[in-house]
């Protein structure tokens, strides 16, 4: 029972240091080579003037990593009997609250360099902005977005690969 804990603890921590991880690479990749590659290559875009759109391209490639990501932990966990989607949507929970929280903390602080850190902290879901501009609003949908696409990403990718099983492209890796 005891290892079951710690293994369980570690994945909530991985999970939430890969979510973090991939959350601010997708910021610096959308600020440097989002912006100066495709800004160069399409000047149509006007990414400079454009930072809904800027943001909007900076999401997909963190979208794509914690698709994969979360596709490969339904696929390991259905592959060794282990599939626990409720657990998979506690921690995404808690770490999309945890997540949320300087957005709630922004609100309340008076220093212009500490709101501008925590405002790029959700650069990503910055094209969000069409609902609302206020930071809480956007971060909050953008926050949800992740949450929801990490979930259903588990979801689905489990029935992929049991319907893949099914047809006898793959086998359990471990025996019962």
């Amino acid at each position: 029972m005891e290892r079951d804990s710690l293994k369980d603890l570690l994945y909530c921590l991985s999970r939430f240091g890969l979510f973090w991880a991939i959350t601010v690479f997708g910021i610096i990749i959308g600020k440097t080579a989002v912006l100066g590659v495709i800004g160069t290559i399409i000047p149509r875009l006007r990414l400079y003037d454009n930072t809904e759109l800027l943001s909007l391209l900076s999401c997909i490639i963190p979208a794509i990593m914690l698709i994969m990501l979360f596709a490969d932990d339904a696929k390991r966990h259905t592959a060794y009997k282990a599939y626990r989607p409720l657990f998979v949507t506690i921690v995404m929970l808690v770490t999309g609250i945890v997540y949320y929280i300087p957005a709630i903390i922004a609100g309340y602080l008076t220093e212009e360099r500490a709101v501008d850190a925590i405002t790029e902290l959700y650069f990503t879901s910055y094209w969000l902005t069409f609902v609302s501009d206020k930071l809480e609003v956007y971060a909050l949908l953008g926050t949800i977005f992740w949450v929801a696409l990490c979930i259903l990403t588990y979801v689905i990718a489990r029935r992929v690969y049991l319907h893949k099983f099914e047809n006898g492209e793959y086998e359990y890796e471990v025996q019962g």
